[in-house]
């Protein structure tokens, strides 16, 4: 039978980047099982590693926690658009790019659905029509 890697906690913040009081929020709060074992015996699986590098990934694609624990539970899809109103105080994230003056782009990351490379291929489409209009 072959044995699992098993990870300790410091393991998993080495490996992903985050940091040890932040891997214990994502599973007070459900976004990441808790480990397996009890207190100095406890360890990790690949699983956690797996789903910490997913939660990296989409929140470097500008998806904030909320819209992250719908993705993991299977409530919701990449690219649906949330259906619920902003509360009130939350804070949202959008990308402003400058075109020229009076013309600047917003993009919502999290309701666009749109990689960091996707949003910049379209930037630089964007600019290359408007520099050879400009240039006619």
């Amino acid at each position: 039978m072959k044995e699992e890697k098993h990870f300790t906690l410091e393991d998993l913040s080495a490996l992903t980047g985050f940091p040890r009081r932040t891997i214990r929020y994502y599973m007070q709060s459900g976004l990441l099982p808790g480990p397996e074992g009890a207190n100095r015996g406890a360890y990790y699986l690949p699983v956690h590693l797996d789903r910490l590098l997913e939660i990296r990934k989409w929140q470097q694609a500008g998806i904030g926690l909320r819209r992250i624990r719908d993705l993991l539970s299977g409530a919701a899809s990449l690219i649906a658009v949330p259906d619920r109103s902003p509360v009130p105080g939350e804070f949202t994230v959008k990308s402003h790019v400058f075109l020229r003056p009076g013309a600047e782009l917003v993009i919502d990351p999290a309701e666009s659905g749109m990689s960091p490379e996707e949003v910049r291929d379209m930037v630089q489409r964007i600019l290359r029509v408007l520099n050879k209009t400009e240039g006619e």
